[in-house]
């Protein structure tokens, strides 16, 4: 971001996703969200604003410098001079880019932060240090407002059930991290939470989703009565009303996400999920609990229904007649074993051939072949004796 408030004003803004991207993926990982997860529900997930808000920031800080220098300053007068190309109709220039990307965003270059409602307000004597404060303040208050709060058009799917059950906005305006990410945790449990916050989970209302089924049929494969939303398997499916008790999870979704304890919360999530592994499982055929036949195997599953026996097909005890038929072994056949003097008797017959081989070729010969790279795989057929190591 360094020098943002020079170039950020000249970029389009579907230039900004993709420098956000290492920001978004660094935030995933820590739940291990999917890659079609809205990027503003990954940042609000942590309360992060994206890394435009920071190069506004940073833009509106520069001009209040350039504002306040002495007019003899060169950067002062390059500001006049950019604002003057600006109303001459130079839409280039650095001062026309900055204003037309402030007024895309929500500001105004005449009255920036933080004395933007009244250009005629009284100077506050405020450091430096706590103008930037609020200044970064009101830019991230006009970016949630702008994104979550009255958006310009209708919200994604998404992106409106996460601002109506779990995006929690405080009375000023700003993102409120959630509480899971402010208490300690096993990362488990942290990533189970997450998981089911951002729509990231295997849920049939967003599996149904990615398969384009409707939703009314997105029934629950445990108790097949509503649709499958995170609603449903937290505080009204039969099927983990135990696991509520014990939990104690009770009231509505946003108070289970809003617990002081979210341990519990992670915990039941993660039981309520390998009931339902366990409840969906399909069931092997009714076959008497084996394999009967090879082709048996490589057959589609059609029905959870007993299988009709099978015409056709070769029986185990077909083809193990069939192998004995055609290497036919002496009853008690055990393959032999290499032992030690097996082995050194190999060994022994080994080095009487390159001796003789020594002492019936020409010496120039011998040197010849005994300097020689040895074969592929000499190493294996020819090992060393044990004294060698």
């Amino acid at each position: 971001m360094y020098g943002a408030a020079v170039w950020g004003p000249g970029l389009a803004d579907t230039i900004w996703p993709l420098i956000e991207r290492p920001q978004v993926l660094m935030i995933s990982r820590m739940i291990r969200s999917k890659p079609s997860v809205p990027h503003d529900i990954v940042r609000a997930e942590l309360a992060v604003p994206p890394m435009l808000v920071e190069a506004l920031f940073q833009t509106v800080c520069l001009l209040h410098r350039l504002q306040s220098m002495h007019h003899d300053r060169i950067a002062y007068r390059a500001l006049q001079a950019s604002q003057s190309m600006a109303l001459a109709g130079d839409t280039s220039s650095w001062y026309a880019q900055t204003s037309e990307w402030f007024t895309r965003h929500g500001l105004d270059i005449d009255r920036l932060p933080p004395l933007q409602y009244d250009i005629h307000a009284p100077t506050y004597n405020l450091t430096r240090q706590g103008r930037n404060r609020i200044i970064r303040q009101e830019i991230s208050r006009i970016y949630i407002e702008r994104t979550w709060i009255s958006p310009g058009q209708p919200l994604p799917t998404k992106m409106l059930h996460y601002h109506e059950h779990f995006l929690q906005i405080s009375d000023q305006g700003f993102i409120d991290t959630p509480q899971y990410m402010q208490q300690y945790m096993p990362h488990h449990l942290r990533v189970a939470i997450g998981q089911l916050r951002v729509s990231s989970h295997q849920l049939e209302i967003e599996r149904g989703r990615a398969r384009g089924i409707s939703r009314e049929d997105r029934t629950c494969p445990v108790c097949q009565t509503e649709v499958e939303t995170e609603e449903h398997f937290m505080l009204r499916c039969p099927a983990y009303s135990e696991l509520r008790q014990r939990f104690g999870i009770e009231g509505t979704l946003q108070t289970c996400m809003r617990r002081r304890d979210q341990t519990h919360v992670g915990q039941f999530i993660i039981e309520a999920l390998h009931i339902r592994e366990e409840s969906t499982r399909p069931r092997p055929h009714d076959t008497g609990g084996v394999q009967q036949t090879i082709t048996q195997f490589f057959q589609r599953v059609t029905s959870r229904g007993p299988t009709p026996p099978m015409t056709t097909g070769l029986t185990l005890q077909q083809a193990e007649a069939q192998r004995a038929r055609r290497h036919p072994r002496e009853l008690g056949y055990r393959r032999p074993r290499l032992y030690q003097q097996e082995i050194l008797r190999i060994h022994t017959l080994h080095e009487q051939q390159l001796e003789r081989a020594r002492s019936t070729t020409h010496w120039s010969t011998y040197l010849h072949q005994v300097f020689q790279p040895p074969p592929p795989m000499y190493h294996i057929l020819y090992p060393l004796p044990a004294t060698c190591y």
